[in-house]
């Protein structure tokens, strides 16, 4: 069924069930200084989605530090989730539709009276907010518009330019939420990691959410036999979850020289979450792309050195704690695609990101 079509179907489906059933109230009784005792957010996509999202989480609880939340995530960011700080109970949901029923029996357990989705899958999240109960309904909804479904959201955010983090606060404003504070973090307890005395720890993350976000995996390799045979201390760590950065991980093994490979620890795929943050949590720097692990460090406050030309880094970029972190944004402009064999990011040579390892990390002192 084509987007336009299913949009059409659950307006028709949110008139008939409203008109019988539903607890949703017209957006114009909206009112800042509400008191609402049940809340329920939805986060149910990718880690670094969920990573732009916990200022949001924060805010919201300060600004009811009475209420019940519930927080919707996919059952993927399990151990980035359980015993979190800012919210009461944590519900998985896969965004498909066969097991929205059973999302919103689990919702009416605590029926909420303001449904907050910061990021999810149209047009399920809206519905299964409308079947729980929720009375008002606040949404970012990350495109150019959702014709035919503004009716049913309270507030909503449409051509927003500017960072991801800071679109949701704003979002959230009408709440009465405090918007200035943008911090980032990792809102369950974790095993902090241990950063070497004795090595350098240099973190590779080589996957991202698609390929044209992946700096190619000869780069990677380049770059580690640079730097390995200028500073024998330098230890590369691999890290990474997916089948496609496992393969990666295999082709950077066979390009690197023998001498790097003996200074190179392959952890791709063998790291759960909370695993991940201790793991990242120990480097010295991670070098990577767009992608999820970036959010992590950034959080974690490791230096980080973040490579964009597919993606906009004022959107998605470091946020805090600018000292810490490098931004190489390169527009592909004028670049032949002898440099993007593997992907666009081969715009960015591994010269200059050497330089940047060098210098981000004093080793040229």
């Amino acid at each position: 069924m084509s987007k336009k079509w299913k949009i059409k179907l659950t307006d028709w489906f949110l008139r008939r069930y409203t008109a019988r059933f539903g607890r949703l109230q017209d957006k114009s009784t909206f009112d800042g200084n509400m008191h609402f005792d049940n809340i329920v957010i939805y986060s149910t996509t990718a880690l670094g989605d969920f990573m732009f999202n916990t200022p949001a989480l924060r805010a919201v609880r300060e600004r009811y530090p009475d209420a019940h939340i519930t927080l919707v995530v996919h059952k993927k960011n399990q151990e980035l989730v359980e015993n979190g700080r800012y919210y009461d109970r944590v519900v998985y949901w896969n965004s498909k539709v066969k097991t929205m029923g059973e999302l919103v029996k689990s919702l009416r357990q605590h029926q909420p009276d303001l449904a907050l989705i910061l990021h999810s899958h149209l047009p399920y999240d809206i519905i299964s907010a409308v079947m729980a109960g929720a009375k008002y309904i606040i949404r970012d909804n990350y495109s150019s518009g959702i014709s035919g479904l503004e009716a049913w959201l309270t507030n909503y955010i449409f051509h927003y330019y500017g960072h991801f983090v800071r679109r949701k606060l704003e979002l959230i404003s009408i709440l009465g939420c405090r918007s200035d504070d943008p911090r980032m973090e990792v809102p369950v307890p974790y095993q902090p990691g241990i950063k070497s005395t004795e090595h350098i720890s240099v973190g590779f993350q080589l996957g991202a959410s698609s390929e044209s976000r992946c700096w190619p995996v000869s780069h990677y390799a380049k770059l580690a036999n640079m730097l390995v045979a200028q500073y024998p201390q330098v230890r590369i760590v691999l890290i990474g979850g997916g089948s496609s950065e496992v393969e990666k991980a295999a082709q950077f093994l066979q390009q690197i020289d023998p001498s790097t490979a003996a200074c190179v620890d392959n952890q791709v795929g063998k790291t759960g979450l909370q695993a991940l943050i201790t793991l990242i949590d120990s480097f010295h720097v991670l070098v990577t792309g767009d992608t999820g692990p970036l959010h992590v460090a950034v959080a974690l406050q490791v230096k980080t050195i973040s490579l964009f030309v597919t993606a906009d880094s004022r959107s998605t970029g470091p946020i805090q704690d600018n000292e810490l972190h490098r931004i190489i944004q390169v527009s592909r402009t004028g670049y032949t695609m002898d440099l993007e064999k593997e992907s666009p990011m081969g715009v960015i040579q591994p010269q200059r990101i050497y330089d940047e390892v060098v210098d981000h990390l004093g080793l040229n002192k």
